[in-house]
């Protein structure tokens, strides 16, 4: 119908050229005709003048509408399925907006959006000043570990597992907020609880299992982090980074190991290279760890390589390998032999946006040595104001 509207006036004009012309086609008709003729193709003439008037009005009129050009037609007469409503929605967030006919112009920014917000969660990318992330998370870690003893019982002497099963809870909140001079103050509020189980042989058959709980405040972490280099050329973005982790936490609930409460002072580089629409991460860290109590548990370095993929606008996911090294634990000064661990983890995740301000992330790690977790699961929520 729309178009009906629109071609009217040009028939309309296009009939009364030909009525005009067959007026005029011969010179004499204007001498012979009678005055009454001649006022009728007067009259004729300006009708024809307003119609090409209006039809430059038009012109214009849907000119300034659509800048762009002519509308797509598939879009006017599209139908929808059998089955389904048609229901007018706003555009995705970072959607690619029409440049023109039969083009499209891909808004960068929007397009590593849910990337950029990605490696700000993960300590690649930093705020910027006057920026603030609230994110609360969950995070779950499995734990088996067994340990071979010398049992001796009705004179026979024989070898059995002691096994422990460990269910780590923790709840937290984190705060990133931007500084001027391209830094970052960063703020870890966590809380844990664990259930643990203790399978102990009991002589050369028997096992006795007890089951116990342990809550606690975690660890408060501090930090503050700045970026030293700008990404140019071969050149990586270079985030240096250092995080105070208290003793907030309680060590013991009871007979339960809460793995938490030394004071700890961790540094970091972490270097961020882009080849849209991949990031490759490399965090390289080193851990100190305070004694208390007469303990003092080993020193510890972290080694992260990791890729992430902006998969569409509001969607990346990432791969990431996570390595430490923990030196040998001293008590009283003196280093348990054998208590040192290496723990290694291959972290699978998954990042998309829940609107303009809500990331979701979600984590799955598969530990791959004996001191690392079987496997854990994360999920967060940073909301960005």
């Amino acid at each position: 119908m729309e178009m009906r509207r629109q071609e009217y006036p040009r028939r309309a004009a296009a009939a009364s050229f030909i009525v005009l012309a067959m007026a005029l086609s011969h010179p004499w008709a204007a001498l012979a005709a009678p005055s009454g003729v001649n006022a009728e193709i007067d009259s004729l003439r300006r009708t024809v003048d307003e119609l090409l008037q209006r039809v430059k009005e038009l012109e214009q009129q849907r000119a300034s509408r659509s800048p762009t050009g002519d509308e797509s037609w598939a879009a006017k007469t599209s139908v929808a399925s059998p089955g389904s409503e048609r229901t007018p929605s706003a555009p995705a967030v970072g959607a690619p907006k029409a440049a023109g006919p039969g083009a499209i112009a891909v808004d960068e920014l929007a397009a590593e959006r849910a990337l950029e917000r990605t490696l700000t969660a993960e300590g690649a990318l930093l705020l910027g000043p006057k920026q603030f992330d609230v994110e609360p998370n969950f995070n779950y870690v499995r734990r088996e570990s067994d340990q071979s003893m010398l049992i001796v019982a009705d004179g026979a002497i024989g070898i059995r597992r002691a096994l422990t099963r460990r269910n780590e809870f923790d709840l937290g909140l984190r705060i990133r907020a931007g500084l001027p001079f391209s830094s970052q103050f960063e703020l870890d509020l966590p809380y844990r609880w664990v259930d643990q189980s203790l399978v102990l042989p009991v002589g050369l058959t028997g096992v006795n299992e007890t089951s116990n709980q342990g809550s606690s405040v975690g660890d408060i972490k501090v930090g503050f982090a700045t970026t030293l280099l700008r990404e140019r050329g071969w050149r990586p973005d270079l985030v240096g980074r250092v995080t105070w982790d208290t003793d907030t936490g309680d060590q013991m609930d009871g007979v339960v190991p809460m793995g938490i409460g030394y004071n700890e002072l961790r540094f970091g580089l972490t270097a961020l290279k882009r080849q849209d629409p991949l990031a490759f991460t490399t965090s390289l860290s080193y851990t100190t760890t305070f004694e208390k109590d007469d303990i003092k548990p080993g020193d510890q370095w972290g080694l992260l390589l990791g890729v992430s993929l902006a998969a569409s606008p509001e969607t990346s996911l990432s791969l990431a390998l996570v390595q430490s090294f923990s030196g040998e634990v001293e008590i009283n000064g003196h280093r348990i032999a054998g208590s040192d661990q290496v723990s290694s983890v291959l972290a699978l995740g998954a990042s998309s946006i829940l609107g303009r301000r809500t990331l979701l992330s979600v984590s799955l790690g598969i530990g791959l040595t004996d001191d690392a977790p079987d496997y854990s699961v994360n999920l967060s929520l940073p909301m960005r104001f």
